[in-house]
């Protein structure tokens, strides 16, 4: 179960890619949902909780230059990334 239930000590993996959720009271793996904000990573419960409509506008008003939502999977990151990185097409025929 997700955030709310959990009244413990943090596991290691907390907030890591792939490990427990980072949210206070919430230890549920995987977590695979980055947080650009707090750089620190989330599982699917809390991100929908947090990237909710208020943090959707919060995240546009705050950081109105970003290209990217506020929670990113690594396979979302990595198209991104490879997105920006391809060489542009050219005319000229190579020889």
């Amino acid at each position: 179960m997700a955030y709310g239930d959990y009244d413990g000590p943090n596991k290691p993996d907390k907030g890591k890619e792939g490990g427990s959720c980072n949210r206070t009271r919430c230890q549920c793996a995987p977590a695979r949902w980055y947080n650009h904000g707090s750089y620190a990573w989330y599982c699917d419960d809390c991100r929908d909780q947090i990237y909710d409509a208020v943090g959707q506008r919060h995240w546009a008003r705050d950081f109105p230059n970003v290209e990217h939502p506020m929670f990113e999977t690594r396979e979302m990151m990595d198209n991104r990334a490879a997105k920006s990185t391809k060489e542009p097409a050219t005319c000229d025929p190579q020889p």
